[in-house]
C-alpha cells in the first residue's frame, strides 16, 4: 500500500506556490514587525485550544486535553471547533465551553460555498467577541496548516500562543513547535503542548468518549430488538467521498466474515444507501442499523461488538477506542503512519489485496 505522506514546502503546510510565496512575504514583513516572542504569563488561569477541524481530527485531539489539564490543574479550558464537532466533546469533563467556529476549509455539509462563507463570518464574528472577552492567559493551536487562526488568536488578545508556523504567519506565535515529518498526527499535537511542559510517550495515550447512562440503555434495546449477541459490525461511509468504497467490495467482506446473519451496518442516515448497495450484492440477512446512533452510542455499539470493518474515517478511531478487533481498509489518500487509529486491536488492510476469511478474521 502506498500512502501520500505529509511534507513540507519551504517550511509550510500548503502544495499551492503562490499561496506559499504569499505567506513567506507576510512572515517576513511580521517577523520585522514583532519582533521576540511573548513571556508565558506566571499564572494560567484560561487556556483556549483551537482545532476546528474535522470530526476524526477532534477525536484524536481528546487524547492530549486530559495532559493539559494534568499539567494546568487550575485552568479552565476552551475549546473552538467547528459545529459538527461538537458531539466529540459532549460531557467531556476537562472542556468548560465549546466556542463554534464553522471555517469552511473544514466544513463537509452540503451548504454551497456561499453560505458557508457566510456562516464561517457570522461564526468568526461571535469567536472573534468571545476570544476578547475571555482573555486567554494560554492559547494552544493545534492547526498545523491554520495561519488565519494564530491571527485570530493575536487579535483575540490571547495572551501566550504556541503552535507549528507550517500553516504561515509564524512571528505571531510566541513558542514555535518544529514540526517532524513522518511522525503520527497526535504526535504533532504533542509537539504544540510540549511548548508549555505538556507531554507523554505516544504508546500511552488513549481518545476520549463519554457515553452516559441513557447511551448505553439505548444501545442494549437496539441490540434486543435487532437479536444481536454475538455479532460483527460494519461502517462503509465516510465524510470524505474519496475514500468510499462500493457495495461489491462489502458484500465480499459479508462473505468472508462467520456468519452472515450476525452482520449488522452503521452509518449516518444520510448513508442508508450504503446498506442498500451492501444489502443488494450481498443479499439477505443484515441488520440496517444506519441512522440508529451518535457518536457517543456508536462506540457503546462496537464495544459489544466482536469485530468492526471500517474505513480511514472517524468511525475507525472510535473503534480503536471501543477495544474491539478492527479491519480498516485503508487507500492511499491518507498516510497510514500519520493518520493511523491509536489501538492495539486494529489492522489496517489494503482494500485492493485479495483479502479471505483467514484475513479478515486471523
Amino acid at each position: 500500500m502506498v500512502s501520500r505522506k505529509t511534507t513540507l514546502r519551504r517550511g509550510y503546510r500548503f502544495k499551492n506556490r503562490w499561496v506559499i510565496i504569499a505567506l513567506a512575504l507576510i512572515d517576513r514583513l511580521l517577523g520585522h514587525i514583532c519582533g521576540k516572542g511573548r513571556p508565558l504569563p506566571d499564572r494560567v488561569a484560561k487556556i483556549l485550544l483551537i482545532k476546528p477541524d474535522h470530526l476524526g481530527d477532534m477525536l484524536m485531539l481528546t487524547s492530549v486535553v486530559p495532559l493539559i489539564k494534568n499539567r494546568y490543574k487550575d485552568a479552565d479550558i476552551d475549546i473552538v471547533c467547528g459545529a459538527w464537532a461538537l458531539p466529540v466533546l459532549e460531557n467531556n469533563p476537562f472542556i468548560r465551553k465549546r466556542i463554534v467556529l464553522n471555517h469552511p476549509a473544514y466544513n463537509r455539509g452540503s451548504l454551497s460555498f456561499f453560505r458557508k462563507l457566510a456562516d464561517f463570518f457570522k461564526t468568526l464574528v461571535s469567536t472573534l467577541k468571545t476570544l476578547r472577552r475571555e482573555r486567554y492567559d494560554l492559547c494552544l493551536n493545534f492547526r498545523d496548516a491554520g495561519g488565519d487562526l494564530v491571527l485570530l488568536a493575536r487579535l483575540g488578545n490571547c495572551r501566550f500562543i504556541a503552535g507549528h508556523r507550517t500553516g504561515g504567519f509564524g512571528p505571531l506565535i510566541d513558542a514555535v513547535a518544529d514540526w517532524r515529518e513522518g511522525v503520527h498526527e497526535v504526535a504533532h499535537y504533542l509537539e504544540v503542548a510540549g511548548m508549555v511542559g505538556v507531554g507523554a510517550p505516544l504508546k500511552c495515550l488513549r481518545y476520549e468518549l463519554y457515553p452516559g447512562k441513557e447511551d448505553y440503555a439505548f444501545v442494549e434495546a437496539v441490540l434486543e430488538r435487532f437479536g444481536l449477541t454475538d455479532f460483527v459490525a460494519i461502517h462503509p461511509g465516510s465524510g470524505d467521498k474519496r475514500k468510499l468504497l462500493d457495495g461489491n467490495f462489502w458484500a465480499r467482506v459479508v462473505r468472508n466474515v462467520d456468519d452472515r446473519s450476525r452482520v449488522a451496518i452503521t452509518g449516518s442516515k444520510e448513508e442508508g444507501r450504503l446498506f442498500a448497495e451492501i444489502a443488494a450484492a450481498a443479499g439477505e440477512g443484515l441488520s440496517d442499523l444506519t441512522g440508529a446512533f451518535t457518536i457517543l452510542q456508536l462506540l457503546v455499539f462496537f464495544q459489544r461488538a466482536r469485530h468492526v470493518y471500517t474505513l480511514d474515517s472517524l468511525a475507525a478511531h472510535i473503534a480503536a477506542l471501543s477495544g474491539t478487533e478492527t479491519t480498516v481498509f485503508w487507500n492511499d489518500l491518507n498516510d497510514a503512519e500519520q493518520w493511523r487509529p491509536l489501538g492495539q486491536k486494529v489492522e489496517i488492510i489494503d482494500p485492493g489485496c485479495d483479502f479471505t476469511a483467514k484475513t479478515l478474521t486471523g
